[in-house]
C-alpha cells in the first residue's frame, strides 16, 4: 500500500503508535472478544452500524477503545496529517488514560473458529508478489508504469499448502528426467486464487470454468540420497470468456520454477516460481487497468513463517473450503 511505504509514515507509526493490522472482513464478523472490541471502536466512527458492509480504514484509538481519529485514504500526506491529529488528541487525554499500564488488558479467550485462519500446521507458506511490467526496446522486462497511484508497486499475498499437499509434490522413487503433472488441487488453487492482478485492489478470483487451459508439470532435475530438485514448467490461460478475444478480463501466462526437497530434514527448503504473461481487464475493485493487454509478473518464494506478517491468510482464504478444494 502506497501510504505505508512512506518513510515519515513508517517513522511515526514505529515511534509514536502501537501498530496493528487486521482484515476488516474478518474483524466485523468474528464473534469473540477481539471482534467485539473492533466493533466498539469502529462504531464510534462514520461507518458505525454498517452491519456486514465494509468498515475499512485507519483507526487511531486508545488501549481502552476510545476512538481518536479515523480516515480511509491512500494518500501519504493525508495519513501523516491524521497520525499527527490522533497523536495530539492522545496527548490531550488525562494521564489516567494514557499512562503506562493505565488500562489492564486481560488475555483474550479462544478466537472465533469460524474466522480464525492459522496456517496449516506443518504446511508451507509461499510469499506471492505481483507487479505490472513493461518491455524495453530490446525485449527485456522492466518495472511497469500506470496512471493509478501506487499501481506500479508490488502487491503481496500468501499461498498455503497443507503437509499432505506439499508432500505430494515429492516423488517416492524419483528418477532424473521423470515428468509428472502438478496435482490437480494445487494447480487449481494456484490458477484460480494466485494468478491475478491485485496491484490496484482486491480482484475477483477466477472460477473453475474460467481456466481455459492449464498444463503444469514437475520434472526431476536432480536426485540423490541428499534430496530431490524439481523443475516446474507450464502455461495457463485464464479468461472470462471461452473466446479470449472477447473476454473482458484474462491472463495468458507461462510459469517456471524450482523446488528442492531436503531428504535429511524432510522438508521443502526451496520453492521458487515465476509467472509472466499478458493480462487485461479490470474488476469491481481493481479499476483503471492499463489499456489492452499488458505484461504482468508474479513471483513466489518460500516464507520462513517467523514474522507476524508471514501468517496473514491468503486473500482467498475467506472462503476457506473453496480455497482448500479449488478443483471443485
Amino acid at each position: 500500500m502506497l501510504t505505508f511505504a512512506d518513510p515519515e509514515v513508517i517513522a511515526l507509526a514505529q515511534k509514536e503508535f502501537v501498530a496493528v493490522a487486521a482484515d476488516d472482513w474478518y474483524q466485523r464478523r468474528r464473534q469473540d472478544e477481539e471482534g467485539k472490541f473492533f466493533l466498539h471502536v469502529s462504531n464510534q466512527g462514520p461507518r458505525k452500524n454498517a452491519g456486514s458492509s465494509t468498515r475499512q480504514g485507519i483507526y487511531i484509538f486508545t488501549a481502552s477503545g476510545k476512538l481518536l481519529t479515523f480516515r480511509n485514504h491512500r494518500d501519504p500526506e493525508v495519513m501523516k496529517s491524521e497520525l499527527r491529529k490522533g497523536l495530539k488528541a492522545f496527548q490531550a487525554l488525562p494521564n489516567s488514560e494514557r499512562a503506562p499500564a493505565a488500562v489492564k488488558v486481560a488475555d483474550a479467550p479462544q478466537a472465533d473458529p469460524a474466522y480464525h485462519r492459522p496456517p496449516p500446521k506443518g504446511g508451507l507458506i509461499l510469499n506471492v508478489y505481483t507487479r505490472i511490467l513493461d518491455k524495453k526496446e530490446d525485449g527485456d522486462f522492466c518495472h511497469g508504469k500506470c496512471e493509478f497511484t501506487g499501481g506500479d508497486r508490488a502487491a503481496q499475498d500468501h499461498l498455503w499448502l497443507t503437509p499432505a499437499e506439499w508432500q505430494s509434490l515429492v516423488p517416492a522413487n524419483p528418477k532424473k528426467g521423470e515428468r509428472r503433472p502438478m496435482p490437480e488441487r494445487l494447480l487449481y488453487r494456484l490458477a484460480r486464487f494466485h494468478l491475478m492482478d491485485n496491484t490496484r485492489g482486491e480482484p475477483p478470483h477466477w472460477s473453475r470454468q474460467e481456466i481455459r487451459s492449464a498444463k503444469l508439470d514437475l520434472i526431476v532435475e536432480e536426485s540423490s540420497e541428499n534430496g530431490v530438485t524439481l523443475r516446474l514448467e507450464g502455461a495457463i490461460v485464464l479468461a472470462t470468456d471461452a473466446n479470449t478475444e472477447k473476454a473482458q478480463r484474462g491472463f495468458d501466462l507461462a510459469l517456471r520454477g524450482m523446488l528442492h526437497y531436503d531428504a535429511a530434514k524432510k522438508v521443502i527448503d526451496r520453492f521458487d516460481v515465476v509467472a509472466v504473461g499478458d493480462h487485461w481487464g479490470s474488476g469491481t475493485f481493481t479499476r483503471k487497468s492499463r489499456p489492452g493487454r499488458a505484461p504482468l509478473g508474479i513471483a513466489m518464494e518460500l516464507s520462513r513463517g517467523d514474522r507476524p506478517a508471514d501468517l496473514v491468510p491468503p486473500q482467498a482464504a475467506r472462503s476457506w473450503q473453496a480455497y482448500l478444494q479449488a478443483e471443485r
